[in-house]
């Protein structure tokens, strides 16, 4: 049989079916499980993370504005309105942030499966993806930050649209009026929580042409172009967003390898060795294993793992986090590839997959641990360390100020101005929810004031990292 025909084909049978009939039990919620405490075993330091200054500048800008001004006027409106909510509901409080992000990143592991199995028919091809997805060292921005929930919160979006499209896509598939719109509306969420959702409606597109979808399939990329890019469209066309420079593209040769070395150097882990002859090899073998697994699902992992990564790779350098949407087309090809080669030894049983699946998992787990360790004890520990102790002293202890008060910092061990002038005044207003709060710090430039003049002033303070002591 081949390992390319899927659930609804009629001519699945044989090992692949008792497949399709396995992964529509418990076995999906089973791999699900355990796969997240695969992920919570590397990635739960990430629940005890603080703010990043970025967290607290995205934190700022929405915190005193309405639902309305954020959709009419804000960048990534759904993940911003998400932001608003939690700072209503849990002010400074940072473990309830990170919480909420886990929740997101299991979520999304969850979507990721089945649509692994739903395009695969196969929940050993699942079982392959979903062990390289749920983990890997270089997305610990996702892990780490909170600044990332607009990416979370694509993928979701993203992948949830393309789970209700799955059943439009079987040929002569009637039309389904309310699963179109749910399509439309999802990609709508997915283009308004950040701008990559705008490949989503092609790899829709490459779905339906892999899977000689009718009629009802094209409509579903067509409404998913009309939502996913009538809000891109929408958010581009902000100020805020087209003169920003980490958005002004630059359309060079020498940028694309630049970016691409550095995306498939962080997908495989490797270091500054790595060539940009390396790394379109890596993609003209990603092609070739396409073709070779003879499966129609490898060509939507396909556009997923080259076509979505097109609108960051002519931008300023983005981190791998940024491609986790790529990142998951990876996961799936590998999956489909792994598949077929034990098929061809085992056609059937389980046995062979599972034993490669745990040999996978012991030759990733070491990696994913050093990586990991590396990465947060030179980037996110020095980072974090320049905001949680006093950020902490401050949620905890500024006291009660009135409205539109005027405060100044004698002292602070804040990041120099030239690094977050804005930070502790940021910090000020988010813990007293007061936008009209004025805070001048010593450490600014022109914001230096002689003790004689500190009756100017509703307060003084000195903040440390273990206290905030009021001077005045």
């Amino acid at each position: 049989m081949n390992s390319g025909q899927a659930c609804d084909s009629p001519m699945a049978g044989g090992s692949q079916t008792a497949d399709c009939k396995s992964g529509s039990t418990a076995l999906p919620v089973l791999l699900w499980l355990a796969l997240s405490l695969w992920f919570l075993y590397f990635a739960w330091p990430g629940l005890l993370a603080w703010f990043t200054p970025d967290d607290l500048m995205n934190l700022h800008g929405v915190a005193f504005l309405s639902p309305w001004q954020i959709l009419s006027t804000k960048e990534r409106p759904a993940g911003n309105l998400l932001l608003k909510g939690l700072w209503q509901l849990f002010d400074l409080h940072p473990r309830p942030y990170r919480v909420f992000c886990f929740a997101l990143l299991l979520l999304n592991l969850w979507l990721a499966l089945r649509l692994f199995f739903a395009w695969s028919g196969s929940m050993r091809a699942a079982l392959f993806a979903g062990l390289f997805f749920s983990y890997h060292a270089q997305l610990q921005d996702l892990y780490f930050n909170t600044g990332t929930i607009y990416d979370l919160l694509c993928f979701l979006f993203f992948f949830a649209a393309l789970l209700a499209a799955e059943p439009l896509l079987k040929p002569g598939a009637p039309p389904d009026w309310r699963r179109l719109t749910a399509i439309a509306m999802l990609s709508a969420l997915a283009g308004g929580s950040k701008e990559i959702a705008v490949s989503l409606p092609l790899v829709l597109a490459a779905a339906a042409l892999a899977r000689k979808a009718g009629r009802t399939g094209w409509a579903a990329a067509a409404v998913s172009a009309a939502g996913a890019w009538s809000a891109i469209a929408l958010v581009m066309g902000r100020t805020s967003m087209t003169a920003n420079p980490a958005y002004q593209p630059e359309f060079t040769l020498a940028v694309l390898n630049a970016r691409w070395k550095l995306l498939t150097g962080d997908l495989l882990y490797r270091g500054p060795e790595w060539s940009i002859a390396a790394a379109w090899l890596t993609l003209l073998a990603a092609a070739l294993l396409a073709a070779w697994t003879r499966h129609r699902a490898a060509w939507p992992a396909l556009a997923l793992l080259a076509v979505t990564p097109l609108p960051l790779l002519f931008l300023p350098q983005r981190s791998f986090y940024a491609f986790c949407i790529a990142y998951a087309g990876w996961c799936l090809l590998a999956g489909l590839v792994l598949d077929r080669l034990t098929r061809l030894v085992q056609p059937r049983g389980w046995q062979l997959s599972a034993a490669l699946a745990v040999a996978l998992a012991l030759w990733l787990a070491p990696q994913h641990r050093w990586l990991s360790g590396w990465l947060h004890e030179h980037y996110y520990q020095p980072y974090e360390a320049k905001t949680a102790a006093p950020g902490n002293v401050l949620r905890r202890n500024l006291p009660p100020l009135p409205r539109g008060a005027f405060i100044y910092f004698a002292d602070d061990p804040l990041p120099p101005p030239e690094e977050h002038e804005h930070l502790l005044a940021f910090l000020c207003r988010l813990r007293t929810r007061d936008d009209q709060l004025t805070v001048w710090r010593a450490r600014n430039p022109g914001q230096s004031v002689p003790e004689t003049e500190w009756n100017r002033f509703t307060a003084v303070f000195r903040l440390t990292e273990s206290e905030l002591i009021r001077i005045r």
